[in-house]
């Protein structure tokens, strides 16, 4: 696991809410069966994820992402985000605050245990208090060879990994994609090289939603069966209604 001392972290938090009644609060990422990871790589084609865990989680009351799956009791959410993550794409950059240093490398050293093929680094952000756009710049400074890249927020660890196969099957170099389910956006949007630079120049509050507007004739519409895609934790009470 790279873990360079100037990290590049996750901090996507502008997930959409979703109180979906076919969410199956027992469903086990990791054992989807239709999750044979490619890791990434078609025809050649790299792809890897920008995770945003840069957020105060102020709503939560703690740091949300070191909170336990009421299912998964010695699982975190960061754990079993990046656990999913690692099975379906080859390279995975997570931008975090220097005070959960500790923490978020001890889950990274578990999750680089079980999926030793993926490269995983933590990129360290001291200034995560100017937005979210700046987190993700930071971030997105990281990407080298990649093709394209999927923006992640780290607090919905219920995403299937053959959903995030999926979108890194579906996105060109001058594409955006964006999964839907029952006709409602979800994340991660996957961004094709071309607007690597965009992302690289975010600051603020300042999101990656203002390049889908920007560029909506390049962005695709991607079906997904995976409510996951929606549900975000934002709250305590999010964590004990939707998992």
């Amino acid at each position: 696991m790279n873990t360079p001392h100037h990290a590049e972290r996750k901090s996507v938090e502008s997930a959409l809410s979703s109180s979906d009644p076919s969410f199956d609060p027992s469903f086990d990422p990791s054992s989807d069966p239709s999750s044979a990871p490619s890791l990434g790589t078609s025809s050649g084609k790299k792809v890897g994820a920008l995770v945003l865990a840069a957020g105060f989680s102020r709503r939560f009351g703690a740091s949300k992402l070191l909170a336990k799956l009421p299912d998964k009791p010695q699982v975190s959410l960061l754990e079993q985000t990046l656990t999913s993550l690692s099975a379906a794409l080859p390279s995975i950059v997570v931008v975090y605050r220097p005070e959960l240093r500790d923490q978020f490398l001890a889950i990274g050293e578990r999750v680089q245990t079980k999926s030793p093929d993926t490269a995983l680094s933590f990129s360290e952000f001291d200034d995560a208090a100017a937005g979210m756009g700046a987190s993700l710049a930071h971030c997105a400074n990281s990407m080298t060879d990649w093709a394209a890249a999927l923006v992640c927020l780290a607090d919905m660890p219920y995403i299937k990994p053959s959903t995030y196969s999926l979108l890194a099957k579906t996105v060109t170099s001058d594409t955006i994609v964006a999964p839907y389910f029952n006709k409602a956006r979800g994340h991660p949007i996957a961004f094709g090289s071309t607007y690597f630079d965009e992302l690289r120049a975010l600051s603020g509050d300042e999101g990656a939603r203002s390049l889908l507007n920007k560029h909506r004739v390049k962005t695709l519409s991607l079906a997904v069966d995976d409510n996951g895609i929606l549900l975000d934790i934002d709250t305590k009470e999010d964590l004990n209604r939707r998992l």
